[in-house]
């Protein structure tokens, strides 16, 4: 059986192909390829001594303790992972960080039990090139934006056209909202995964016609703690967009929908619900500098003014007056400012039917 080399990348990853990454838990954790497990040759201190000693002694005294590390049960144990994980998953391609001594070790141990997978020639690091080249391709060709005010609902609109529109939900990709209110209940992925993630989307895109701009959200080049790669994030800045404008009270039920009757808060689980209450709290407290002082004092004594309405069993209604300030205050004039700096050409404004229907005849 033949290896993979890059060329055949593309192929593997849109065929969902599941893959083992033999590499240590440590390397990982910092960012991994779509579709792959963590089965390692090697655990964190193994690795760390067997990379002191080939420091200290070179290459066939690390290769000596690597072997006796990894050998009686230890062995027996990382071949019964494997093969578990092959017999479930038959497509399984094998991969460490060059395609070197861990995978093959790896494919020759399981090749003599009679189980026979490919390898990633080059490995992690040929396939994280190949993920940013693809990236970097298609953010050279223009998008479309769907642009808004905070509240718009512009994900629910991106959402809404995608069974007949090509678009990628990055918020969706970064487990984030964008805002400091936007944290999922999912952790975000490391920033080599999102990337990475951002590329798979590009590749099952990649068969739309040329002159369909591909529609995004959109975004500051943060998302939560995961930054848009710089190419795409040119590209969007570089690109027109439809600007979705709804009334401010829309804006202001769409948030209260999400962020509260959507939530713990709207259900009957008390401590989940104090706990969003407190996660709101702490987002206003991140973002007082820019409110100042008075105004998030005013806001914080709302939102606890609102969690005792719920404590006694008063209703949600009254956190749409918080949601009403923090618009005023902070995101609105926050969004305008930056808005008018950057200037982009707008194609066309309006409500949520508008801007849908003009983007069904981009098609």
């Amino acid at each position: 059986m033949s290896n993979v080399t890059s060329a055949e990348l593309k192929k593997l990853f849109l065929e969902n192909t599941p893959f083992i990454d033999v590499r240590a838990p440590v390397e990982f954790a910092q960012g991994t390829l779509p579709g792959a497990v963590n089965l390692p040759i090697m655990d964190d201190e193994q690795r760390a001594a067997v990379g002191t000693t080939y420091k200290t002694s070179g290459r066939e005294a690390a290769l000596e303790l690597g072997h006796k590390l990894v050998s009686g049960e230890v062995k027996e144990s990382r071949l019964r992972g494997w093969s578990k994980f092959i017999g479930e998953n038959p497509n399984t391609v094998l991969f460490c960080f060059r395609g070197g001594l861990r995978s093959k070790i790896t494919q020759q141990w399981l090749s003599e039990m009679g189980v026979k997978r490919p390898l990633i020639e080059g490995g992690y690091k040929a396939s994280r090139q190949f993920l940013r080249e693809t990236v970097d391709m298609h953010s050279k060709n223009p998008f479309l934006i769907l642009s808004g005010p905070t509240g718009s609902a512009k994900t629910s609109i991106l959402n809404q056209v995608k069974p007949f529109y090509p678009a990628i939900d990055l918020e969706s990709l970064a487990h984030h909202r964008g805002s400091a209110f936007g944290s999922m209940s999912t952790p975000q992925p490391s920033q080599i995964d999102f990337e990475h993630a951002i590329a798979l989307g590009f590749m099952k895109l990649a068969e739309q016609p040329a002159e369909t701009k591909i529609l995004l959200e959109d975004e500051s080049r943060l998302i939560g703690r995961c930054a848009i790669p710089e190419s795409l994030f040119v590209g969007m800045r570089a690109s027109a967009l439809v600007y979705l404008e709804e009334p401010f009270e829309q804006r202001v039920e769409n948030i209260y929908i999400d962020y509260v009757v959507n939530t713990a808060i709207g259900s009957v689980d008390s401590t989940a619900a104090l706990a969003e209450f407190a996660k709101f709290k702490n987002a206003i407290k991140m973002i007082s500098n820019k409110l100042g002082g008075l105004r998030t004092q005013e806001i914080l004594g709302e939102i606890d003014a609102c969690e005792r309405d719920y404590l006694s069993h008063q209703g949600t209604e009254q956190n749409r007056g918080w949601i009403e300030k923090l618009l005023r205050y902070y995101y609105d004039p926050a969004y305008s400012q930056s808005f008018a700096k950057r200037n982009p050409k707008v194609l066309i404004r309006g409500r949520s039917d508008v801007i849908v229907d003009y983007i069904k005849s981009q098609k």
